[in-house]
């Protein structure tokens, strides 16, 4: 699938809901751009950042728990959050970044992680600006039996999501805010919530794993609470939810790191709204990070820090009451 339309005006980029046109220069991302009428992806097999990750780490709690994931990124964005925590190649600029790009095809990135990993996560930066990388990467691993994840901003086309949709296991999605208001004090002024409302329905619907990030961040999204947490039960109440800890980042320098007191309480928030699964991260709180059944209250991950030290369920249940818990899991 082409992720781009040409017409008389020019190259339109199909990769997110910007569509820009690619013939006036690069895109918004600041890395796909048209060379002799056809669209280029200026960072395709350019990796910034490769890591052996715990699966933990991403955050993703319920898909393979303990297990490892080989972790890539590159450059660009498109979405300029000015508390981003990797601006620095988020927010490169491709003809100006000096740290240097090692170039990875996609048949080697599958080779390394069939030797060190598991799976293979798109992640550090926005996975959508390089988006056909991800598939032809994607395609191969799941030849060879690992499991994929894109950790993203849920800013991507209709058209993407076409694209991954049948080499993608794990959508894990930040959501920043729940209105267009919250998204424009953070992200950019003309991005639109309700596209990453509808690529969670979307995904949830389609049988993928989900996972909902929201680096709760006080006076600019700590008001949508609430509304998101409905969004999420109205999707489906077991989608696993990570209110995260703010800490001062990039032009954010001036916002004080969250209150732990805030985070506990919008957990309990949630769990009394009816979300079954919500963890809390960046922080030191006992029992925050661990697995409970929902039905029982029976412990099922203990989990200190991004290692699991234990994992009490048999089949994908709870041992205790035989409750079927949301993921996938081994053994």
């Amino acid at each position: 699938m082409k992720l781009y339309i040409k017409t008389n005006k020019g190259l339109f980029c199909l990769a997110c809901p910007r569509a820009c046109n690619l013939s006036l220069g690069r895109g918004y991302c600041g890395v796909r751009s048209a060379k002799e009428n056809e669209l280029s992806c200026d960072v395709s097999e350019l990796v910034s950042s490769i890591a052996n990750d715990p699966i933990e780490k991403k955050p993703v709690f319920h898909c393979f728990p303990g297990s490892a994931v080989l972790s890539v990124g590159t450059l660009g964005c498109n979405m300029r959050c000015i508390g981003c925590q990797n601006w620095e190649i988020a927010h490169a600029d491709l003809d100006s970044y000096h740290w240097g790009l090692q170039r990875i095809t996609p048949s080697e990135l599958v080779a390394l992680a069939e030797r060190v990993s598991d799976g293979l996560a798109w992640t550090y930066n926005e996975p959508t600006v390089w988006a056909e990388y991800v598939y032809e990467g994607a395609r191969l691993a799941k030849e060879q039996g690992l499991f994929t994840v894109v950790v993203t901003n849920g800013y991507y086309s209709a058209q993407t999501f076409k694209l991954w949709e049948p080499v993608i296991d794990v959508f894990r999605i930040d959501l920043k805010g729940y209105t267009d208001e919250t998204y424009g004090k953070f992200a950019a002024p003309d991005v639109k919530a309700r596209v990453i409302l509808s690529n969670i329905e979307k995904a949830a619907s389609c049988g993928k794993h989900v996972e909902i990030v929201t680096n709760v961040m006080p006076g600019i999204n700590d008001g949508d609470l609430e509304y998101m947490a409905d969004f999420i039960k109205n999707v489906n109440a077991q989608i696993p939810w990570h209110l995260t800890r703010f800490f001062p980042q990039y032009k954010l320098q001036n916002v004080p790191p969250t209150p732990v007191s805030l985070l506990v309480s919008a957990r309990q928030m949630a769990l009394e709204k009816g979300l079954e699964y919500v963890y809390l991260g960046n922080v030191n709180v006992p029992g925050m990070e661990n697995t409970v059944c929902p039905h029982c209250g029976n412990l099922l991950i203990e989990r200190k820090g991004l290692s699991v030290v234990k994992s009490y369920i048999e089949q994908g249940s709870c041992p205790r009451c035989g409750h079927k818990i949301y993921g996938r899991f081994g053994g």
